[in-house]
């Protein structure tokens, strides 16, 4: 195998794909990257057979010198190409020891491989069903509703986002138990199209990073993107690359993103939504963000609790103390409908929501323990949960 290519193209494929690699190493060879080249594409894959990224990437005339394929480890082969100097071609070749002998300038670096055919694919999703919306639309989604996934938990199924088709519209899901997050979007597709597919973290992660650099890169295109939904597997493809002056895009590198879904069945969120709800509070998310962020400096440093007290005509007062004593008040001026009403909440837990709403939003309540609905004002398309807690 032999290769000469720009460095910087390089370093851009690696730093797509690098992520997926086994960092646990519980295969060594998964925490190698594949290199295959051909006459006219270098294929890059890294994987930790949770989640899989490949990046294609189509080559000058002289560019291969040599077609081969070739397995080398993934952190000290980015690290390598990420500081080789910048403009200058990199020349990567593996003779007959097996090394991967890598040239730019004056530098020049020998590393142990192992062999590509001994590298596991994940292999293309089966039973596929291709749903297709914006990048806008899924970045939305995406953003929207990750942070509410358990980090760890027993029940594996809540470490995941559930996307679910029904009715034409695309839902993302995530709970920990503690609040929930719902969002959706309408996608042009049959009545008849019905799924629910859990992805995992690590993988939903990884998407979000992959369209945040996808935006970045081609800030000006809303591209169209295809999940293809199989029986075990997601599977998405991103175009990356620069748009010269004709619009065409150069340096044009393909990006696979598959995940193996997380085999479970996602409770039904739709029975914890509030519905029955008699007292509406409606706020400022900026105002209540930092009245929040500043009671809860004296808020119990493990429960992280704070009080909202509805016993004022239009005002709420947040509270917060703890084991020491120490206590904090602030009234904020609200627009409250019911009657009074004390609740409390993890004060993390509501800033999460918060984070990701903007303008006036709607608390929806019952009772002390009962969970809140929370909404940002004229938007049907999002919806979060807050469980209250005991202090």
């Amino acid at each position: 195998m032999q290769l000469v290519i720009s460095r910087d193209l390089l370093l851009q494929a690696i730093n797509l794909i690098s992520k997926a690699a086994d960092k646990r190493h519980n295969m060594v060879i998964l925490g190698n990257m594949k290199l295959a080249l051909t006459d006219s594409q270098l294929v890059m894959v890294a994987s930790d057979l949770e989640l899989e990224l490949q990046a294609t990437l189509n080559l000058p005339a002289s560019a291969c010198k040599q077609p081969g394929e070739i397995t080398v480890p993934a952190n000290k082969f980015k690290d390598i190409v990420k500081l080789l100097p910048d403009g200058l071609p990199v020349s990567i070749s593996v003779g007959n020891d097996n090394q991967c002998l890598i040239v730019c300038g004056s530098s020049r670096f020998k590393l142990s491989t192992l062999p590509a055919q001994d590298f596991p694919l994940l292999g293309e999703p089966e039973q596929v069903t291709p749903i297709q919306l914006g990048r806008e639309d899924l970045v939305d989604l995406l953003d929207k509703t990750h942070f509410a996934m358990a980090v760890q938990d027993v029940r594996y199924y809540l470490t995941g986002m559930l996307f679910e088709v029904k009715e034409r519209q695309l839902a993302t899901v995530s709970t920990d138990g503690h609040r929930l997050a719902l969002a959706r979007t309408v996608i042009a597709c049959d009545d008849s199209v019905a799924l629910a597919a859990i992805l995992p973290r690590k993988a939903v992660l990884e998407l979000q990073r992959l369209l945040a650099e996808l935006k970045r890169m081609l800030p000006n295109q809303d591209n169209k993107i295809t999940l293809n939904v199989g029986r075990e597997f997601l599977q998405v493809l991103l175009p990356f690359g620069e748009v010269d002056s004709t619009g065409q895009l150069k340096n044009a590198i393909m990006v696979a993103f598959t995940a193996r879904l997380i085999d479970g069945k996602f409770p039904d969120y739709r029975r914890v939504m509030p519905s029955l709800t008699n007292k509406i509070a409606r706020i400022s998310q900026e105002q209540l963000a930092n009245v929040l962020r500043r009671v809860a400096i004296l808020s119990n440093e493990k429960s992280r609790g704070v009080i909202f007290d509805f016993s004022g005509d239009n005002n709420l007062m947040v509270r917060a103390s703890n084991a020491e004593q120490d206590e904090a008040s602030e009234q904020l001026e609200v627009k409250y409908q019911g009657e009074p009403l004390e609740i409390s909440f993890n004060v993390a837990y509501l800033l999460d929501v918060l984070n990701v709403l903007q303008g006036e939003i709607d608390f929806n309540m019952s009772q002390a323990n009962a969970s809140v609905l929370v909404q940002q004002v004229n938007d049907s398309k999002h919806e979060f949960v807050v469980m209250p807690m005991r202090i």
